[in-house]
């Protein structure tokens, strides 16, 4: 019965397609900022999207930061988050389908087309159809950021035959499979031509072959479910004593005694239409927490997870027409808005009144249903999300936020479900930190992101004025030979030893000492490679390495004509008339310091918000020790593109 219902809403064929990737847009983004009309927004958030976010139609959220119209590889060489990039993907690819519905701009089809690629190469790539990967870049050998130094995973693998050139990551779990359908319905719906629903409507029922012939599970290449592969519950009474003795994976949370009870979320995320919902809606939910709303409860919220039960329940709700079951899944989301009515989220508050109180959808894109204004709250959380779309920042760098000092933010008195600090009430976006990969799935009351380390050692090499090391509090060592404008990690080789200071050679160039966790090694190409400095018979370093240096940041350092130390509060300070002190942080992103080192090129000084320079002491430069990371704008481009489907907004 499922497979005939499946064949009814996707109509399986095979067709193939090729198309070629979307042009930049026209429009300049010279002047484009924060508050720059929302079109305006899209339109630069796009193209940037597209130049540094985009392997071969796959979307990866978060790249090496670069100058604007930087053209992105996504090699094995290049650093970047592949391993979600299916999740990812499907929301983006919801972001064009209505972006299309609005303009029906080919070139936006053409683009939603080279998405359809890249998803379908998520399949093939494995070799076993309807199996995803997680994300693949191209080339061969090991991954940066993921295999090297050490860091192997058996879920990367190197694909074979036509797909030899890409290196892909397994393991693919519920969410992933979950986004992937999300986005082929909506673009199924409103935007994909013949061809295009040919080819998803091929590419769905491979899905969910694999997914259906596995009793709703998925199966890795070893054979075995992947880690988080249940993406429901199999109805067939023969099925029930395996989830009875908690199957091969999480589902021993809905057991009670000696009875199973599977949750309705672990149906919803089944398929976008989720029938078998229809089986177990009726079977108890776990224990839900139905206290009122509270700090203490909202502290508690997992987003992520509420972004994926509403992608699972606006596909669904979209689709059904029993009244008994609309009322199911109606207070399901009635729930969630209960929580989140007041974030200013504009995908879930976009989402819930398209819904609730009653399913719809416009007239034409574009014109609005008045009845959504019936919702509790809705007008108020509708004013909230639209100006969280005016405030979204443009600027998509993952830079350092400390609004945990400030005076104007009153903070909850129950940290977030990571033990951090969090605000009371929602943090505006533009000042809140970037949430690394999904702005909707966020905390929206994070205080506290993307902070430095300390530095405990910053080394210059001898005789070579552009070749410097520094070691962070992270156990990690950096290596710079183009004086500081770039840096390269040099502490794998050192097989997991933290490394706590550095000491470079007084006559060899690229000869450097580090004092680890394991004892002293010594490297003399720069850290490429460490070798362990080993005692003689007398206990005595067989290699004299030169002394490591302590700081001390709270003594007075001195600098062209001032004197300078970290006072017991945090504050950099210069020595003025008559003892005083007088704080000296001017140009600090973030006004905390936690380490200061005095080198022949001066002074370094720095903090949560980065690090920092003097030579006169005339003023302070930033300098760029770490690389820095951004995230796409897949987010916006939805949200964006949704509310103007729905008639939410004009521009």
């Amino acid at each position: 019965m499922i497979n005939r219902l499946l064949s009814c809403i996707f109509h399986t064929a095979l067709a193939s397609a090729a198309f070629a990737q979307i042009g930049a847009h026209s429009a300049s983004a010279q002047a484009v900022t924060n508050s720059s009309p929302l079109l305006e927004k899209a339109k630069y958030l796009q193209r940037d999207l597209i130049d540094k976010h985009l392997v071969d139609g796959l979307y990866v959220s978060i790249v090496p930061a670069a100058p604007e119209g930087t053209k992105l590889t996504h090699t094995v060489d290049d650093p970047g988050n592949v391993i979600h990039a299916g999740v990812w993907t499907g929301r983006y690819l919801a972001g064009v389908a209505y972006q299309y519905a609005v303009t029906k701009d080919p070139a936006v089809r053409k683009h939603g087309g080279d998405l359809l690629v890249g998803l379908r190469r998520l399949q093939e790539v494995t070799g076993k159809p309807g199996l995803l990967a997680r994300g693949y870049v191209k080339g061969h050998g090991p991954v940066e950021g993921f295999e090297r130094g050490g860091g192997d995973s058996a879920h990367w693998h190197q694909g074979q035959g036509a797909f030899a050139d890409y290196r892909f990551y397994s393991d693919v779990s519920v969410d992933n499979f979950n986004a992937v359908l999300f986005g082929y319905a909506l673009y199924f719906d409103l935007a994909a031509d013949a061809e295009q629903k040919k080819m998803i409507a091929f590419d769905v029922d491979r899905l969910m072959t694999h997914l259906l012939d596995n009793h709703y599970r998925i199966i890795d290449l070893s054979g075995k479910v992947t880690q988080y592969g249940h993406v429901g519950v199999d109805p067939d009474p023969s099925r029930d004593s395996y989830y009875a003795n908690g199957g091969d994976s999480e589902l021993r949370r809905y057991i009670t005694g000696t009875e199973w009870h599977p949750g309705l979320r672990a149906s919803l995320m089944a398929l976008p239409d989720l029938l078998i919902a229809y089986h177990v809606a009726a079977n108890p939910e776990p224990a839900a927490d139905t206290r009122p709303y509270s700090p203490e409860r909202i502290a508690r919220v997992n987003h992520s997870s509420e972004g994926q039960a509403y992608e699972a329940l606006f596909n669904l709700i979209r689709y059904e027409n029993d009244p008994k079951l609309l009322a199911i899944y109606d207070k399901w989301v009635s729930d969630l808005w209960d929580l989140n009515w007041m974030e200013g989220n504009p995908l879930y508050t976009f989402m819930t009144v398209a819904l609730i109180p009653q399913k719809w959808e416009p007239v034409r894109p574009g014109v609005a249903n008045a009845a959504w204004m019936k919702l509790p709250h809705a007008e108020e959380s509708m004013q909230l999300s639209i100006e969280t779309l005016h405030r979204y920042p443009v600027d998509r760098v993952l830079r350092p936020v400390m609004n945990s000092i400030r005076s104007d933010i009153e903070l909850s008195p129950f940290p977030d479900r990571g033990n951090g600090k969090q605000a009371a009430k929602p943090v505006p976006i533009d000042q809140r930190p970037l949430d690394n990969e999904y702005a909707w799935k966020g905390n929206p009351y994070a205080v506290d992101g993307w902070q430095k380390p300390a530095v405990t050692s910053l080394q210059f090499a001898c005789d070579d004025p552009m070749v410097a090391w520094f070691s962070d509090a992270n156990g990690r060592a950096y290596m710079t030979r183009d004086g500081m404008k770039s840096w390269t990690e040099v502490s794998y080789a050192l097989m997991g030893g933290k490394v706590k200071r550095l000491a470079a050679s007084k006559e060899r160039t690229f000869v450097l000492y580090a004092d680890t966790d394991r004892g002293t090694a010594i490297t003399r190409d720069g850290g490429m490679s460490w070798v362990e400095v080993k005692n003689d018979a007398n206990d005595k370093p067989a290699l004299a390495a030169p002394a490591f240096a302590t700081n001390d940041p709270h003594k007075w350092v001195h600098a062209g004509e001032v004197d300078l130390r970290i006072d017991e509060s945090g504050k950099l300070v210069r020595r003025g008339g008559r003892g005083s002190e007088l704080a000296w942080m001017q140009g600090w992103k973030i006004p905390v310091a936690t380490w200061m080192i005095e080198t022949p090129r001066g002074i370094f000084a720095g903090g949560p918000g980065g690090a920092y320079s003097t030579v006169d002491g005339a003023g302070w430069k930033e300098a760029k020790l770490w690389r820095e990371d951004e995230t796409g704008a897949a987010d916006y481009l939805h949200a964006y593109w949704m509310g103007r489907y729905y008639g939410f907004y004009r521009d």
